[in-house]
């Protein structure tokens, strides 16, 4: 379990993506909490420190685009320089550059792949 020093918060309104990416994240020893909406994203990052954020961007309320890019506007230094990581059914390029243009610093495509998100997680927070 090299990652267990993490904690994620997942941000997606679908149960079934919720239950894969949270068991994906346990089996390499992530924690995380699961949010609905990216209203309910910012409130728990006001309220609890996590080491990055896996969301979707299409969901009820204020979707994931939004949500980054309000994260990104905070004051609070810790928490906008955040990684946060999109996971959408979409690949195309066009689509990958709207969510960096937005703030995420990567995409996820799902379904979520674990050796997808070991390499990324290997990139941001193992030190080499």
């Amino acid at each position: 379990m090299k990652f267990n020093h993490l904690k994620a918060l997942v941000v997606d309104d679908d149960e079934a993506v919720q239950l894969i990416v949270n068991n994906r994240l346990n089996s390499i020893g992530v924690k995380s909490t699961i949010v609905s909406t990216g209203t309910e994203a910012i409130k728990k990052l006001s309220s609890e420190p996590f080491d990055f954020i896996i969301m979707d961007i299409s969901m009820p309320e204020q979707d994931g685009i939004d949500a980054a890019r309000w994260i990104r506007d905070l004051d609070d230094d810790k928490r906008k320089d955040i990684p946060i990581f999109a996971l959408t059914s979409y690949s195309t390029k066009e689509h990958t550059q709207e969510i960096i243009d937005a703030g995420f610093n990567a995409h996820l495509v799902k379904p979520l792949q674990l050796e997808n998100l070991v390499a990324l997680l290997e990139k941001y927070f193992l030190k080499k």
